[in-house]
């Protein structure tokens, strides 16, 4: 399989209602505690209860809503959900690197290469959307060459979050971040798996330090003025 980034598909309209509601909680528009009411949310997006409902059901999946007795509130408690989802993704995903190197053959690395390629080609003409696309493919592609199911599985729910946080928090230097990659990537391809494993420790540092900013920005925006 040739791993390309290309458009997304459409989005069913309960993904499209997830999707808005989990940029509205973790920007902060809706607060941690709020209650979620399917009537109320129905209203609001002009769409019976359906769709609704299999939106809360996917952000409670992902940690974002909870389930407490039959109510749903919202579950995102800034920073510290930040921390939380960053430690959690560096050790899948470290996991999923090295066995990526351990299975992946030189052939494999050089389809990953067409999403560093993709990345380049966005920067070129000044593409965020797909560029944030292909540096998620990039990614998510440690997880498809790990030859482990139930690895890539524990990523998924969380890759949506992660699309989200990506979107707010992204370098307007796409050229830098394509350099970053690549250098990334070249790391990966000599096949040190500690040395692998590092870049990846410091790569996600850095992306997280940004998100941290990009929230504290949102949080400081929506105070009210003095």
């Amino acid at each position: 399989m040739v791993f390309t980034a290309h458009s997304p598909r459409p989005l069913a309209m309960g993904e499209q209602i997830s999707h808005k509601l989990r940029v509205d909680i973790i920007s902060g528009s809706i607060a941690d505690g709020t209650h979620l009411s399917e009537d109320s949310l129905a209203t609001r997006f002009d769409v019976s209860r359906g769709p609704v409902r299999d939106a809360l059901r996917q952000l409670e999946s992902e940690g974002l809503v909870d389930n407490r007795r039959k109510r749903l509130y919202v579950s995102f408690r800034g920073q510290r959900d930040i921390e939380e989802l960053y430690s959690l993704r560096e050790s899948l995903e470290s996991m999923a690197l090295r066995l990526a190197i351990e299975h992946t053959s030189a052939e494999g690395w050089d389809e990953v290469q067409q999403l560093v390629d993709a990345m380049a080609a966005a920067a070129k003409s000044n593409d965020p959307e797909a560029f944030d696309l292909a540096d998620m493919e990039f990614h998510t592609s440690f997880y498809r060459l790990s030859e482990h199911r139930r690895l890539a599985e524990a990523w998924r729910p969380y890759q949506r979050t992660f699309e989200v946080l990506l979107d707010m928090s992204n370098t307007a230097d796409m050229d830098a971040a394509v350099i970053d990659h690549q250098g990334f990537l070249d790391v990966v391809r000599a096949g040190d798996p500690d040395a692998a494993v590092e870049r990846l420790h410091d790569h996600l540092m850095r992306a997280k330090g940004r998100v941290r900013d990009a929230i504290q920005w949102s949080a400081d925006s929506t105070e009210p003025s003095q």
